[in-house]
């Protein structure tokens, strides 16, 4: 096939190669090397990654690269030409599709960087279509990462919280491991977007004849509507999501759990539980108390991602996606009598970011940034859980979710859900909990012993950081004793649950304390100082925190003795 691109390679007036697709030049026609400094003076960004659209001859991207003195990383996007330098240390995507930039995009790029994008001269003319995915597939993943650690800020002082206090759940409930393939019938999971609404008469008519997973808050829904899922799964640690559950009476289904849920939730439900792990940071805590594994689920930022692979963990049939739509269908946020339904006209003005993108049926459906990192959960998830599975999209409305096939939802019924399964949904409790009980109180008892020796350490280096006499560095003594503070930190902080704080915590101070350009020492000193006094206080209060739910859990096991 004939290439849409005339490309040409060329001498400059100063002998130098410039490159010329169609009409548009790459570079100077007289001095490459000259407008590439100055390009390079204008645009880079010390201590970031640097993430340049455009290779042509490489003269932009090397003078880039001599501007990176403290080691920043350098992708290129270079979707047009082929590079035949071999330049040191440059990461090359030469994909043109948003797709599969943006999947080099996470391979390389981590919620610590500092990102600056930078976009060759006239890329943006040569192929408007390749320059808009390279754009989506910038702005997408400088998103996604944006909600990750927003996520990770916000639920930082909650995780430590709800994990140890569901702690106390474990002792009588059973991981999903007595779950795993105990199905092979048909599977259906119900998420809250506005299309549930259509299903439900579907739902009620078969119910007897499938397993019904309720996506979080998507409950409220379903039992509006005399609907009782076999199972309810929830993930969120948020006092928004108990609220969701906090009203709920007299429900039969089974709640699945990841040990970050709200610790309040568990109660509601009256019947056996099953918990899961979605952080592998913690199994070594939670090991410490369970005999064997506890499996892990992969997700994203959806409790329906969970409910994916959770319905892929407990059948071996087909499963049935509905009310996963991903957009404002006929301008609503979600389902009917879910607690966070809401017409377009009420969301506020700050929230008002408005996306379009393929729709189930063809078509552009209006959705926006979080529902967009949801749908690239699913398809992630699909390609690695459910390429080989019965697996079908039948919301009937919303976004395309891609690779998932579509099919309406009364269609797979009538192929798949044939047969009552009701004698399917009997459960055996756990019956280990006097057992289970005496094996994790004196782990916890020496629990506690670590976050006293932590506070010390904590307190030990921030006043070795006051003691420093000097504003321009710190003397060997106080760095040799900083150094190691800081190994007995690592070692007493991986016998306890404040791993996942001091990871965000790290992440922080990773990101946000970057050296400036230019830099004095007097700054640079001053920059570090801060840097680690952050490091330590932030630490300290995590760990007081922490320590004081961890006592309450004490508190609850030793009435559970008696």
């Amino acid at each position: 096939m004939e290439s849409k691109y005339y490309i040409e390679y060329l001498n400059t007036k100063n002998g130098e190669k410039t490159v010329k697709i169609n009409d548009y030049f790459l570079h100077s026609k007289y001095n490459p090397s000259k407008e590439a400094s100055e390009f390079a003076d204008k645009n880079f960004k010390p201590e970031r990654l640097q993430l340049i659209y455009g290779y042509g001859a490489g003269h932009f991207v090397k003078a880039i690269q001599k501007k990176a003195k403290n080691g920043e990383k350098i992708i290129v996007i270079e979707p047009l030409l082929s590079i035949v330098d071999e330049l040191k240390d440059l990461i090359v995507i030469s994909a043109s599709s948003e797709a599969a930039i943006r999947e080099k995009l996470d391979e390389n790029i981590t919620l610590t960087d500092n990102i600056n994008v930078i976009i060759s001269p006239n890329y943006d003319k040569i192929d408007n279509y390749i320059y808009s995915q390279v754009l989506n597939a910038i702005n997408k993943k400088m998103h996604s990462d944006f909600v990750a650690e927003s996520t990770h800020r916000f639920f930082n002082k909650q995780w430590p919280e709800n994990y140890l206090l569901n702690l106390h759940y474990i002792l009588k409930d059973q991981s999903i491991l007595k779950l795993k393939e105990k199905y092979s019938a048909p599977v259906v999971i119900a998420s809250g977007g506005p299309s549930l609404t259509k299903q439900l008469d579907n739902l009620k008519l078969y119910r007897n004849n499938i397993i019904l997973i309720a996506a979080g808050s998507t409950v409220n829904t379903l039992l509006h509507n005399n609907i009782q899922p076999d199972y309810v799964i929830t993930v969120d640690g948020s006092e928004a999501n108990f609220n969701h559950f906090k009203d709920i009476k007299n429900i039969d289904s089974k709640i699945i759990y990841t040990l970050y849920n709200h610790h309040l939730i568990r109660p509601v439900f009256s019947n056996e539980g099953y918990y899961f792990t979605a952080n592998s940071t913690m199994d070594r805590h939670l090991q410490k108390f369970i005999e064997e594994p506890v499996p892990f689920l992969s997700g994203g930022t959806s409790v329906a991602n969970y409910a994916y692979s959770l319905a892929t963990y407990i059948t071996t049939g087909p499963i049935s996606i509905i009310g996963q739509d991903l957009a404002f269908t006929n301008n609503k946020t979600h389902a009917d009598f879910n607690k966070n339904s809401r017409q377009l006209e009420e969301i506020s003005e700050s929230e008002k970011i408005f996306i379009q993108i393929d729709g189930y049926y063809g078509e552009k459906v209006l959705s926006d940034y979080v529902f967009m990192t949801m749908k690239e959960s699913f398809e992630k998830l699909y390609k690695t859980l459910g390429e080989n599975r019965i697996v079908f999209n039948c919301t009937e409305g919303g976004a395309l979710i891609k690779g998932m096939k579509n099919m309406p939802f009364v269609e797979f019924l009538n192929k798949y859900a044939i047969n009552s399964i009701a004698t399917d949904r009997v459960d055996n409790p756990n019956v280990s909990f006097a057992q289970n009980l005496k094996k994790m109180l004196p782990e916890l008892e020496k629990e506690k012993e670590n976050y006293v020796q932590l506070k010390k350490l904590f307190k030990k280096s921030l006043d070795l950081l006051k003691s420093n006499n000097s504003k321009t560095t710190f003397s060997n003594d106080i760095l040799r004793k900083l150094d190691e503070n800081d190994e007995k930190i690592q070692k007493f902080s991986e016998r306890t649950v404040l791993e996942i704080s001091f990871q965000t915590i790290n992440i922080n101070v990773l990101k946000y304390f970057k050296p400036t350009k230019n830099e004095s020492s007097i700054d640079a000193y001053t920059r570090i100082y801060k840097q680690n006094k952050m490091l330590y206080s932030e630490m300290l209060e995590a760990t007081k925190e922490t320590e004081i739910h961890l006592e309450k859990l004490i508190g609850l096991l030793k009435k559970e003795r008696i």
